[in-house]
Order: structure tokens, then C-alpha cells, then sequence
């Protein structure tokens, strides 16, 4: 189910959210907005929702208009970062609670047979849900009977349970811990190949878009800096900005790069390499970070191999040539980056 947005804008007062976006994402593809706090991301979500309603522009959802249509008529599946839960309600019972709900208002006696046919369905769909996020045995749990990483699960499941045809997900996994996060990422991926619903998720951690994501829309003060494969992002950024949120960066003699893209020499080898000095070494699991304090006044990062650095007989107050590594990605430094 492919979203195309068109010449979209949002503004709240004197604040512009979404200065005309304009992004095309493909059906059964899984996309990344990412961007810093308060860039437009959750905001371009809700509106491609339904929750929000733009200023000016379209929203077509497989080729239909859904601009002016409620969320109820749009069929996308939404979770929150802090997502709303029955909490009188056993897990099974609120994956079921949508399924219920679109099924004659709600299951309720007198048991006719053809409300007994429509709650053993609802009942094997459930399952094959809490089969699929791994909750099977959890079922007749209630939610604060759950880890965080579980309920975050079951509201996944409770989203995929009206088989939506676009999944949106705004951070959903920010209220975590950093390892149920890598754990729930990974998930995530490998569920969303199997379901291969149309998913749109919100983030501002840029290893979880690279990670996670086909696609990645970068998404700065309104607008969108970039739209790429992860691979793209990062090997051809657009601009300092992307660079600077899609990794590391550093600044040698006018330009943008990454830090272990930098090539250390205790001689000057090239004519035009950098002189330096080593103003700090700190030796982080297999990488050695330095900072480097040039003949120009600059603080540049550079990233080494403790074997890379070891080989260089490198210490605090060594002097260094620095040049730009072959194939390195460097961009001219026009802004500071975010």
C-alpha cells in the first residue's frame, strides 16, 4: 500500500512543522523518519494518520485521496511510544479488542451462530498474532504482568490484529532500555518481512533507521533534507547535516568526514597532509580514538584500530600528519553540524 504526500504543510501559530514535503513510499516497504526532536517526524505520521489535519496539501493512500477521511476509514495500524492498554484486560482480550469492536459493535450475548462463527475467528486470529510477536504463552497475562519489551509487542500485535494496510509507528520503542531496543529492532525487522505490511516508523536514533529500515526520509525543521537506501544515506549524503546525523563527523582543513576515515602518518608522506599533534588517546574496546590538535588551532577526531595504532607507536603529544583516506566521503563544511 504505496503513501505519496504531497506539498504538505503544518504550522502550530508562529512554529512551521512541515514546510511542503513532498515523499513517495513504496508499498510493502518498511521507512524511517528520522530527524532530531521537533523536525516535523511525529507530525508528518499523524498527519499521514489521519490524526492531524495538514494546513495545505494531499495524502493518497494507494492511489486514493485520503486527505479529508477519518483514521477509521484510512485502515493504517498505529502504536505509540506510550501506547494505551486495557489494563483490566488480559493480553489476549486486548489484541482481540479491534476485531471485536469492527464485528456488529462488539461480541455480546445472545450467542446466535453467527456470532459464535465471528468469535472463533476473532479467536484464531488472536492466536496466530501472539504466535507471531511471541506471546503465546502470555495470553491470559495482564499488561502489568508483562516486561516493557512484551507489552511493546502486544501493542504491535493489537495494531496488526485489523490487518491494516499501512503500519505507523511513532518511537516505538524509545521508552526502552538500550538492549530490549537492539532486540526489539531486530524483531521488528524480521516481523515486518514476514506480515510485508506497508510500515512507516519514527525515530531520532539514527543505528535504529540504519539498522531497521529499506528506506530512510531525514527530516530537519519542516523539511526533507534527504530520501535513501541506508547505504546511500550514508556513503553519499546530500549535505553536512545528513553526514552529521547519519554518524560521527569531524572537520580536517575545510571539510566534513568521518573520523575513522582519516589516515594517521607519523611523517609527512602526501603534500598536502595536515600536521598535529596527539592532544588525547582513549583506547574504547577494539577502536582507539584520538583528538589531534593541528597547526591551525583545530580539534580533529580520528578513529584507529588499537593494531592500526600500536603499529604507529602512537601517544599523547606525538606529532601526526592527517589526511583524508582514499574513497573517504567528505563534504565541504558550510553549516555546524546537528
Amino acid at each position: 500500500m504505496s503513501i505519496d504526500v504531497t506539498g504538505l504543510t503544518k504550522t502550530f501559530g508562529d512554529f512551521v512543522a512541515l514546510d511542503n514535503v513532498n515523499v513517495s513510499l513504496p508499498t510493502g516497504q518498511l521507512t524511517a523518519l528520522l530527524g532530531p526532536s521537533g523536525g516535523g517526524k511525529s507530525t508528518l505520521l499523524r498527519i499521514i494518520a489521519g490524526l492531524d489535519a495538514a494546513d495545505s496539501g494531499t495524502v493518497s493512500i494507494e492511489g486514493v485521496n485520503a486527505t479529508k477521511l477519518p483514521p477509521q476509514k484510512r485502515n493504517v495500524g498505529f502504536v505509540f511510544q506510550h501506547y494505551a492498554v486495557f489494563k483490566h484486560m488480559t493480553v489476549a482480550k486486548n489484541v482481540a479488542f479491534g476485531l471485536e469492536i469492527r464485528t456488529h459493535g462488539g461480541l455480546r450475548p445472545p450467542w446466535t451462530p453467527q456470532k459464535r462463527a465471528d468469535r472463533a475467528h476473532i479467536q484464531a486470529r488472536v492466536d496466530e498474532l501472539l504466535k507471531l510477536v511471541h506471546l503465546s504463552q502470555f495470553s491470559h497475562r495482564l499488561p502489568s504482568q508483562l516486561s516493557g519489551g512484551q507489552r511493546q509487542r502486544m501493542a504491535l500485535a493489537r495494531a496488526l490484529a485489523v490487518e491494516p494496510t499501512v503500519l505507523l509507528l511513532d518511537e516505538p520503542f524509545g521508552a526502552l532500555d538500550a538492549k530490549v531496543r537492539k532486540e526489539l529492532r531486530e524483531w521488528l525487522r524480521r516481523l515486518h518481512d514476514e506480515v510485508a505490511v506497508t510500515t512507516v516508523f519514527v525515530t531520532h536514533d539514527q543505528e535504529e533507521a540504519l539498522e531497521v529500515a529499506d528506506e530512510i526520509v531525514v527530516i530537519n525543521e519542516g523539511r526533507v533534507e534527504q530520501v535513501g537506501t541506508p547505504d546511500q544515506l550514508y556513503d553519499d549524503p546530500a549535505n553536512d547535516f545528513v553526514m552529521g546525523f547519519l554518524g560521527e563527523v569531524t572537520t580536517l582543513g575545510g571539510v566534513t568526514l568521518r573520523p575513522h576515515d582519516i589516515e594517521v602518518a607519523t611523517a609527512p608522506h602526501s603534500a598536502g597532509a595536515i600536521e598535529g599533534s596527539v592532544h588525547r588517546m582513549l583506547r574504547i574496546g577494539f577502536e582507539v580514538r584520538l583528538t589531534v590538535l593541528t597547526i591551525d588551532g583545530d580539534d580533529v577526531s580520528v578513529v584507529l584500530t588499537r593494531t592500526h595504532a600500536r603499529a604507529l607507536g602512537l601517544a599523547e603529544g606525538a606529532t601526526v600528519w592527517l589526511t583524508p583516506a582514499n574513497g573517504a566521503t567528505v563534504i565541504p563544511s558550510m553549516r555546524a553540524v546537528g
